[in-house]
């Protein structure tokens, strides 16, 4: 996946908002989505595929659902994957948990995410609390490669945020993660995330329910269009839009109920264009 140029991101994201941000996040009304800008800008960087959600006017087409790619797994005898001895993996261990450069403790994060042994479970599930953004997102993608129970937990305390410790470039990170690895039944505690109020969560939430069934993203993403309490952040609303948009779940009778009470805007383009050119 390509990776945009910062100041590409920050112009884009620019133009895809109704109206202006403030230097740091927009809130509007009283207990409503809130919006970091340059959190926002590093996720487009990142995450680019996000941009799409955000696009306006709309250009999203449906797409086939594609089949998480299978990760890299240990060897069936629970060894590492490729040969090290001991005390170069608790070397491994050893730069992740206490290494002074965030920049070494990334390295150990992608090493360990091709190994097993004693000490590197705990090692990432620890560093998933690092004090880099950056360390947590290595030890996000290497324990999403194992794909056991225990890595997927710890990605979901990191989506659930009870104790509000993470970031929202964190918590994508982890959401994303989750949603090339679960199936339909397991999608809960990402779909609970489309009502998050960190905007950026809400839109890899929903990213994540795009690429699901017809049903399930008209059943989570309609009620983001219907909400008439403010709490959507028009970004997030224009997100679920391309999404159902995308998935295939914006039928002409939906379109022309939706369009009654929508507002002139970018989601109402959205709708419109459906309106004219309705899916095959």
């Amino acid at each position: 996946m390509g990776w945009l140029d910062p100041a590409t991101a920050m112009e884009f994201l620019s133009k895809v908002r109704d109206g202006q941000l403030p230097a740091g996040m927009e809130m509007v009304g009283g207990q409503v989505q809130r919006l970091g800008e340059r959190a926002f800008a590093r996720l487009l960087v990142r995450w680019p595929a996000l941009g799409e959600l955000v696009a306006e006017p709309a250009k999203v087409m449906r797409r086939r659902k594609q089949a998480p790619k299978p990760a890299a797994r240990a060897g069936a005898n629970g060894k590492a994957t490729s040969p090290l001895d001991e005390a170069a993996l608790e070397l491994l261990v050893a730069q992740l948990v206490a290494a002074p450069s965030w920049q070494n403790r990334v390295s150990a994060a992608e090493a360990l995410a091709h190994l097993d042994g004693d000490g590197v479970l705990s090692a990432l599930t620890r560093a998933l609390r690092d004090s880099s953004v950056e360390v947590a997102i290595a030890a996000i993608d290497a324990l999403a490669r194992r794909q056991d129970r225990t890595s997927l937990d710890a990605l979901r305390v990191v989506v659930d945020n009870r104790d509000a410790f993470f970031s929202p470039v964190t918590r994508v990170a982890a959401l994303s993660a989750l949603g090339r690895l679960v199936g339909d039944g397991e999608l809960a505690p990402i779909m609970a995330c489309v009502r998050d109020v960190d905007a950026e969560v809400s839109i890899a939430a929903i990213a994540v329910v795009a690429d699901r069934k017809r049903e399930v993203a008209a059943e989570q993403l309609v009620p983001v269009l219907r909400d008439a309490t403010g709490f959507f952040l028009p970004v997030v609303r224009l997100a679920a839009a391309n999404a159902l948009l995308r998935a295939g779940a914006l039928d002409p009778e939906l379109v022309q109920t939706l369009l009654e009470r929508e507002e002139p805007g970018p989601v109402r383009r959205v709708l419109e264009r459906v309106a004219q050119c309705p899916p095959a």
